[in-house]
């Protein structure tokens, strides 16, 4: 299993909510799973324009991949453009123990 974090800033939360029903609906395609998403305590975080935070798990990263360029996906960046601003993506790689 991978684990992806993703840090979001949102331009237009109506289109942004319509992207993310459907993108988790194609998610699921690839046994892909929205594990949590929140928004930030803007007084005790550090990342500033962070609107919202999503943990995603994956099986592999080929079904990341998979997901990724998926044409049901491609055909939501209309949406996706409305109502996103910014995307970073931290893919987990190797586990460290302590």
């Amino acid at each position: 299993m991978i684990q992806i974090i993703v840090l979001l800033e949102v331009n237009d939360k109506t289109f942004f909510q319509k992207f993310e029903k459907n993108a988790t609906k194609v998610m699921g395609k690839y046994n892909g799973k929205l594990l949590s998403a929140f928004r930030p305590n803007e007084a005790e975080s550090t990342f500033p324009n962070i609107d919202e935070v999503h943990i995603l798990e994956f099986p592999d990263l080929v079904a990341f991949r998979n997901y990724r360029e998926d044409p049901e996906l491609k055909k939501l960046s209309g949406l996706r453009n409305k109502g996103i601003f910014k995307t970073t993506i931290i893919v987990s790689g190797k586990n460290v123990i302590y």
